[in-house]
Formats: C-alpha cells, sequence, structure tokens
C-alpha cells in the first residue's frame, strides 16, 4: 500500500469515526426518549483500479430494529383493541343483566314472581299475596324498560366514539402525509430519513390500534396502507378521507350508519367491511351486533312472558263425515300475531305440522317458515284484516290447499278440516292459541303485561310495522286493571259466578306458564340456532339469557387479557430489537476513540515519512 493509500484510508476513517461518534452520542442522549431507535452509519468504500481506497460514504444513517417483530406487534395492537373494547362494553351489558344474586336482576325477578304465584295458589284471598305479586310484575316490567334503556345508552355512546374514532384516524393518516412528504424531500436530497421514520412508526402504531392495516414500503421510502381486505388506505404521499355522520336515533333493531372512505381518487368504500379487526370495528360490531342481540333478548323476555299469562288455547272438536273424520275450530277470537296449529300424517305415512299466523297486513304475505321460531313447522300466513271469520276459512282454505286434507267451512264458520280417507291423509290435532281482550269470561288467561307505547294494549306478537315484538321491552307495563284491582289473578269467571271467587285455577295457570309451559324461543337472540332453537319455559329461557350474557362477558375478558399478553410480550421484543443499550454504546465510543486515535497515529506516521523524504530530497 502507498503512502496516498494509506493516508486516504486514515483520512476515510477519521471522517467515519467522527460521524459514528456523532451518532453514538446521539443514541446515548436519546436512550430514554420513547420511540426512539439506535441508529448506526452505514459505510461504503471505495477502490482504485489498483486496489487502493479513492473514497468512503459514510453518510447514510440507518435505524437498527427487527422489521419483522414490528409488524406482528403492530397487527397485534389491532385485536389487542378490538378484545379491550368488546370486553369494555360486555362487561357492562353483564351488569345490566345482573346475576340471580342481585335483587332486581331479571333472573332474581322472574324467580320472585314464581314463588310470589305458588303462594297465592296456596292462600288465593290473600290481598297481601295479590298485591305482591302484582308488585313483582311491575318491578319485572320496570327492570325490561331500564334495562332496554341501558343499552340504548351503550349503543349511543358506541356511535359517539366512532365518530371520535374516525376524526382520530383522519389525523392520524394526515400526519402521517406531511411526514411522508419530508420523509421523501430528505430522501431524494440524500439527507437521513431515520428520525423521521422513527415519528413515523409512532403514527402507524396508534392506527394500528383503530384498524387491522397492511403496511408496506412504496417510492422514495414512503408508505403504502391498505386495509385488510386490500382496499387503500393511503398510498402515493395521499391519505384517503373517512366521513362519518353520527347517528343520532338509532332505530332498533337497524345498524347505524358506517364509515366510509373517499380515496383521492374518488373511489368510496365502507371501512368496517372492509376490516376485520381494531378499536373502530370492535366499536361497530358492538352497536350494530352485540348490543342490539341483548336488545332482541330482552324483547323476546317480554314477549314471551307476556304470551305465556294472556295467551289461552283454543281447543277444538271432533267431527266426522262419511269415512273422514277431524276437526272443527272456532276462528272467531283470532288477533293479529295469534297462531293456529295443525298436526296431521301425510299421504306418505310422515307427520306434518302446520302453523297459520294471523296478519292484519297482506302485503307481509307470504310468510316464510322463520316467522315461528319451531324448527319443525310449516308456516302460512292469514289475513284476517277483514274481520269476518268466513273470509279467514277462505284464506286458510286456499293455504292448505297442497296439503291432501279437506278444508272447509263447517256452514257455522268454524274452520272444519278432516283427513282424506281415500288419500289417505288424517288429521291428529287442531287449536288455536290466541291472545285475551278481556279480564273475565275468556278462560284462565290474563293479560299480566301490556304494550304502552300509544296507549295500553294487548300484546299479541302482531307482524305489522315491524313487528310488535321490536322494542316491546322498552314499553311493556303492567296491565293497569291489574293495578287498580289486584283480585283479577283469582276471579277470571262474572258469570256464572258460582265457586269462581278468589279461586286459585287462575294463578295455577299463570304460575305453569311462567315454569312449566315449553315453547321454542327466536334464535335470532343468539340463544340457541335455527336448527336447534332453545327450547323451554319462559323462566328458563331468563335464565338462560343471564347465563349467555354473563358467559360472553368472562369470553370476552378472557380473549382480552389473552390478546393484552401476546402483545405485551412483542412490545418487549419489538423494542429490545431497537432500543439503546447505554453499556453497548459507552462501550462501541471507546472503541471508536480508539480507532480515531489510531487512524491519527498513522497520520502523523504517514507526514513523518513525507517529511523524512523530503530531507532526503
Amino acid at each position: 500500500m502507498g503512502l496516498m493509500s494509506a493516508m486516504n484510508t486514515a483520512v476515510f476513517g477519521i471522517q467515519y469515526n467522527q460521524r459514528q461518534l456523532d451518532v453514538t452520542a446521539t443514541n446515548i442522549a436519546n436512550a430514554d426518549t420513547a420511540g426512539y431507535s439506535k441508529k448506526t452509519i452505514s459505510a461504503e468504500v471505495y477502490f482504485d483500479g489498483l486496489g487502493n481506497v479513492a473514497g468512503m460514504n459514510a453518510t447514510e444513517v440507518r435505524r437498527v430494529m427487527n422489521e419483522y417483530v414490528q409488524a406482528d406487534y403492530f397487527n397485534s395492537l389491532s385485536d389487542t383493541n378490538y378484545a379491550k373494547q368488546i370486553n369494555d362494553f360486555t362487561d357492562r351489558l353483564d351488569d345490566i343483566f345482573g346475576t340471580i344474586n342481585d335483587s332486581s336482576s331479571l333472573t332474581s325477578l322472574a324467580g320472585q314472581l314464581s314463588s310470589a304465584l305458588s303462594v297465592l295458589i296456596n292462600d288465593p284471598g290473600n290481598f297481601a299475596a295479590q298485591n305482591d305479586v302484582v308488585s313483582i310484575a311491575d318491578s319485572f316490567a320496570r327492570q325490561l324498560n331500564s334495562s332496554y334503556e341501558r343499552i340504548d345508552d351503550l349503543r349511543q355512546e358506541a356511535d359517539n366514539a366512532l365518530s371520535t374514532q374516525t376524526d382520530t384516524v383522519n389525523g392520524l393518516l394526515k400526519s402521517i402525509e406531511d411526514i411522508d412528504d419530508a420523509i421523501r424531500d430528505a430522501y431524494q436530497s440524500g439527507i437521513s430519513t431515520a428520525d423521521m421514520e422513527d415519528e413515523r412508526d409512532r403514527l402507524v402504531e396508534q392506527l394500528s390500534g383503530y384498524l387491522d392495516v397492511n403496511v408496506s414500503k412504496g417510492a422514495n421510502e414512503t408508505l403504502f396502507i391498505q386495509t385488510a381486505d386490500g382496499q387503500q388506505l393511503y398510498a402515493d404521499n395521499q391519505a384517503s378521507t373517512l366521513s362519518f355522520t353520527p347517528s343520532h336515533i338509532l332505530r332498533p333493531g337497524e345498524p347505524g350508519n358506517t364509515v366510509m372512505v373517499t380515496t383521492p381518487g374518488g373511489t368510496s368504500y365502507d371501512l368496517i367491511a372492509a376490516s376485520n379487526s381494531g378499536a373502530m370495528v370492535a366499536t361497530a360490531e358492538l352497536r350494530d351486533d352485540i348490543l342490539v342481540e341483548a336488545q332482541a333478548q330482552l324483547d323476546t323476555i317480554a314477549a314471551e312472558m307476556s304470551l305465556a299469562f294472556s295467551n289461552v288455547t283454543v281447543e277444538s272438536s271432533d267431527v266426522t263425515v262419511g269415512l273422514d273424520s277431524g276437526f272443527d275450530l272456532d276462528v272467531s277470537a283470532l288477533q293479529s300475531g295469534n297462531t293456529i296449529t295443525l298436526e296431521y300424517t301425510d299421504t306418505g305415512g310422515v307427520a306434518q305440522t302446520v302453523t297459520l299466523v294471523a296478519v292484519e297486513d297482506a302485503s307481509l304475505l307470504p310468510l316464510d317458515n322463520s316467522a315461528t321460531a319451531n324448527p319443525n313447522d310449516t308456516v302460512f300466513g292469514i289475513d284476517i284484516s277483514s274481520g269476518t271469520p268466513s273470509t279467514y276459512i277462505t284464506n286458510i282454505v286456499a293455504a292448505l290447499g297442497s296439503t291432501g286434507l279437506l278444508v272447509s267451512n263447517n256452514g257455522s264458520d268454524e274452520l272444519r278440516v278432516l283427513g282424506d280417507n281415500t288419500g289417505p291423509t288424517t288429521v291428529e290435532s287442531l287449536n288455536a292459541n290466541v291472545t285475551v281482550t278481556a279480564n273475565s269470561d275468556q278462560g284462565l288467561g290474563l293479560a299480566i303485561f301490556v304494550d304502552s307505547r300509544d296507549s295500553p294494549v294487548e300484546f299479541t306478537d302482531a307482524l305489522e310495522d315491524g313487528g310488535q315484538r321490536l322494542s316491546y321491552a322498552n314499553s311493556i307495563a303492567i296491565n293497569p286493571d291489574l293495578l287498580a284491582d289486584s283480585a283479577l289473578l283469582v276471579n277470571y269467571q262474572t258469570t256464572p259466578t258460582a265457586n269462581t271467587a278468589n279461586d286459585p285455577a287462575r294463578a295455577q295457570f299463570l304460575a305453569s306458564a311462567l315454569t312449566s309451559s315449553s315453547t321454542y324461543f327466536d334464535p335470532d337472540t343468539g340463544i340457541g340456532s335455527g336448527s336447534t332453537p332453545f327450547q323451554g319455559s319462559v323462566i328458563d329461557f331468563v335464565n338462560q339469557t343471564v347465563s349467555y350474557q354473563g358467559n360472553q362477558a368472562e369470553d370476552a375478558a378472557t380473549y382480552a387479557k389473552s390478546k393484552e399478553t401476546l402483545t405485551m410480550n412483542l412490545a418487549i421484543r419489538y423494542e429490545e430489537s431497537y432500543a439503546v443499550d447505554l453499556d453497548t454504546e459507552l462501550a462501541f465510543m471507546v472503541q471508536l476513540e480508539n480507532a480515531y486515535a489510531a487512524n491519527a497515529r498513522v497520520m502523523q506516521t504517514i507526514n513523518e515519512l513525507f517529511d523524512e523524504l523530503l530531507n532526503i530530497v
């Protein structure tokens, strides 16, 4: 190696050492700065044709970090924030439903109502026992009202949170756009972008908590950000714009407004539908699914409790015409939402169940089988808007025309259904389930609860106007007649009056309806499924619903904890990959200082050699 090559090597070495000393000193000074990543100098050495050092470039400052760990950490943030949001709301939702140990919870009040009815059966003339039933029933209705309203408040809170989150994400994207502009300009000018990339990482880290995004590098070290399903969120140094209109009135059972994204190119898409995780997705899911489902559970409890008490069975009478036998049924008491159940054996010997559902709005027809929770029946809607039983029967004849049964008006405006001996088909049973319209002389049923939305009316489970069941938990109320006269619980008949005063029969009917009568419950509540809906008594469903909410909250807490643990572990690994180790940096500084001194000695030695050469000359 010639003296000039050695001189160049020493000069470049000093330059490199000086630059590295500056970077190392900066690392040490920022060791405790949050988000600061360790920096190092990247050096490139150039050689001439003879293999001598001709130059060195030591200007590029690079960050030290594990990008794979960083990507895993950012991805985990969306899952963790999603889980935290779900956990927070489901925990509060569980508090609304309460537990059996909470005297004001639905399950506790349902148990108290059952016990109060049992006491009344044993002592029907006891005024205090009568009032106890009324008082507990009133508390049950008010608890349903309160629970529904509190869940509505949670929905509104989620909607407000979605508005705030939208503004925050817009701000983050705009900040990324600003810093990307600076990074692009610095990159094109050959200036270090390392510190700016640290700042940008912090923004992407925050963004990842709201949405599960895919982040990659574009031209000039700028970013390209997409949603989970590949929709553009940020590209070419331009941020898309999020827009959200707060849903000031959240309609029962309906979703609120969604978050729309407009790209710089003018394309629009639904951000929530394009994402899988993150706080924003959780917030929308809570508002439109989880909380709506909880309200549907309350509506179902209110509806089935009302129907259990107020609906009575209208039995049919046996009839035989020639070789064909079947039943005659009085259908005059049908109201919208009431049903007729027909069981028969078809020509193939297969047992069939048909449910006829009364409606007053013909535009709802035809109904599909989901109109009832029973997975084993065939449903037909029957228009009763005429108010004339003969017309009801005409519509029923048309509906059952394909069954092979002999269906007709028996001449007294009663429905007659016969098996066909030549078919052959046989009728096994025929009855109607109708809502009582008076407090007496209509059997043992009693409308303990009424729908108070406009004025107190019977709850019949009508399907019109979106269904009477929808948001019924918010309007269920104790029958004002019962508040005025608790003796209605034991007096159900005015003619004849003999042996009906303080009769325990009605109390027995009501108690059995609450605890023993079994029915299918709407699978849209999340309890059971379409093929195997929950079946049991009303009080069974109340208990199952409270248990469901408790399990949902517990599962959400467990999931949130596991995701938080994973994110914490990844955060530690991520920080370790970029954090400044003071001991290491101080030791490296000593090495640099020694190398600087060595290069200086080389230069001094070369200078002395040049002096000697000049003296010789």
